[in-house]
């Protein structure tokens, strides 16, 4: 006998690259008890690997990475035949991270100052600026599509630490630079 019925279906899941990821099943009853695989995209996985293993039902993913991202489907199998659970989606995001960060600068008054940020995460992050841990004063600041901060004509009283922060739904990093104009 195997039923129908999953007495738990795996439910979704979304986590940050490098944590992580437990998808649960509890298969449907059976004579003998059925035992357990996992589908991941339809594709049969004997996911009994050092980094996934199944324990109880239990689909575990120590260290999640982009590949592992996925539509997974429980499988109650016995000598009767097999049941597929619902699908589950396991997302893997990316926390941000910088490709580029802003560099100390020293410049005369009266020059232009660039502040270069360059950042990727998934979802792609929002990037902010702040001066001496402040939001920037309006109108003395551009702030380019890429990211750069610039100030068209330095001034002594823009001298200070300027930072960049980058944010997701899974992270959040900063990176500081100080601007020292003579």
């Amino acid at each position: 006998v195997l039923r129908d019925d999953f007495r738990q279906n795996p439910t979704d899941v979304v986590v940050a690259a490098g944590e992580p990821a437990i998808l649960e099943c509890q298969p449907p009853r059976g004579h003998p008890e059925p035992t357990i695989y996992w589908k991941k995209d339809k594709v049969l996985k004997n996911i009994i690997l050092v980094l996934k293993q199944i324990r109880g039902g239990k689909l575990m993913i120590s260290n999640t990475r982009k590949s592992d991202a996925g539509m997974y489907t429980c499988v109650g199998t016995n000598m009767v035949g097999e049941r597929d659970s619902d699908p589950a989606e396991l997302t893997v995001f990316e926390r941000p991270t910088f490709l580029r960060r802003p560099i100390n600068q020293v410049v005369l008054e009266e020059e232009a100052v660039d502040f270069r940020c360059q950042v990727q995460g998934d979802p792609t992050p929002t990037v902010r600026w702040r001066k001496d841990d402040a939001d920037l004063p309006r109108g003395r600041y551009d702030i380019k599509d890429d990211y750069t901060l610039r100030i068209k004509k330095a001034a002594s009283t823009d001298e200070g630490t300027y930072t960049c922060i980058a944010e997701n739904r899974v992270g959040k990093v900063e990176a500081s630079a100080t601007l020292t104009v003579r």
